[in-house]
């Protein structure tokens, strides 16, 4: 379930760093605590419920099962889109 929201981090934000998005209860929020997507079994979804990315083991995947970050506690961590 956290997986989803770094995906969705991942390409809303595409920071390096913590990302203000934080996941809890099946949906991502951002920093002014507004519902960007939602998270369930595994995949991630926007608000409008298209298909974003996977989460897995404390990782968040692109759609081409590349590792875009990662997901604890609550908070989203996003790699650079360069690495």
């Amino acid at each position: 379930m956290r997986t989803l929201l770094l995906i969705l981090s991942v390409l809303c934000f595409g920071s390096c760093k913590t990302s203000l998005i934080t996941y809890r209860n099946g949906y991502i929020f951002d920093k002014q605590g507004e519902t960007i997507g939602n998270y369930t079994n595994g995949y991630i979804y926007s608000s409008k419920r298209i298909l974003k990315g996977y989460y897995s083991n404390g990782y968040i995947y692109d759609d081409n099962h590349n590792i875009v970050g990662n997901y604890a506690n609550g908070y989203v961590k996003m790699k650079n889109k360069d690495d």
